[in-house]
């Protein structure tokens, strides 16, 4: 008679109990205490200074976010906005340009793929600054370049028109990669007979792209546009690392790390804002899916 290694029968039900007893712990420990906590700090009227004391006060936060603070958080959801929205549509349109560019297997065509995706590896604060240095209008060699070839200035991220787009820029020079991998996968699972079909019937390669590229790549799209959208309306960290949320770069989450760990802290606001923030990425995000489903099935 064979003895399994784990033990008996009965030893052995509760090893998937075992299994999974840990990484539950650890998301109650570290996920859904501090959602619960950031609900009830929300309804609170609280600094997040110890020794500060926590006077619950109910939906104050929230009706300060239609009174006191209402053109702060407009113009958050504004910046939040152009910002999703330049990011989605850039990084799209430069994923799918490379994705076609590096699809077959040429010479090469291994290192550019890698080198395109180097960018996400590295981290956020390292770009952010890399960037800043860059972009600096004093000292920074794009400054140098400007002058030289057109004679004028810019203050770069200083410039309030300008410094929402610039941050678009390097994000999207540094997670295009990753649109252009989902892509590529897409762009395989397309059968090549359909090419040839159409090339015997005379579509030539604007025709084809339209006709059968760009429907075929409809989960690709859901994909890159779903994650893209929603990585870009909870983003704060480049934007903190270039401007701190300065010259109208403040989106939703710029805004409530300001609040919560700025120079004034108030940890009761700046939880009633990560709510909204969740709310808000929940709403546009249910929308965007619903939406490239819809497309899928039509296509």
């Amino acid at each position: 008679m064979s003895t399994c290694p784990f033990g008996t029968r009965k030893t052995r039900r509760w090893i998937p109990w075992l299994s999974i007893s840990v990484p539950s712990v650890g998301w109650l420990i570290f996920g859904l205490y501090p959602s619960l906590a950031t609900v009830y700090y929300s309804l609170t009227e609280y600094s997040g200074v110890p020794g500060t004391p926590m006077n619950f006060c109910g939906l104050c936060n929230y009706r300060d976010l239609f009174t006191s603070n209402y053109s702060q958080v407009s113009d958050a959801v504004v910046a939040t906005l152009k910002y999703t929205a330049g990011v989605t549509v850039l990084q799209i349109g430069v994923g799918l340009g490379l994705a076609l560019l590096l699809q077959r297997r040429r010479f090469g065509y291994g290192l550019y793929r890698a080198l395109i995706f180097m960018p996400q590896i590295f981290s956020v604060t390292i770009v952010g600054v890399l960037f800043s240095l860059l972009l600096d209008p004093s000292s920074g060699p794009v400054e140098g370049i400007l002058h030289a070839l057109t004679g004028g200035n810019s203050a770069f991220l200083g410039d309030a028109s300008i410094s929402i787009w610039l941050i678009v820029a390097v994000n999207v020079w540094m997670f295009s990669g990753y649109t252009m991998l989902v892509y590529i996968a897409g762009l395989r699972r397309i059968p090549p007979e359909l090419y040839e079909a159409a090339s015997l019937d005379g579509c030539g390669p604007i025709r084809r792209f339209f006709k059968i590229t760009w429907p075929m790549l409809a989960p690709a799209t859901t994909v890159n546009v779903f994650l893209t959208a929603i990585g870009s309306l909870g983003e704060y960290a480049l934007i903190l690392v270039m401007t701190q949320g300065q010259y109208k770069t403040q989106t939703i989450g710029m805004f409530m790390f300001n609040s919560a760990f700025g120079v004034n802290p108030d940890l009761g606001l700046g939880s009633m804002l990560a709510m909204v923030q969740f709310f808000f990425t929940a709403a546009i995000g249910g929308v965007l899916l619903w939406r490239l489903r819809r497309r899928e099935v039509s296509l």
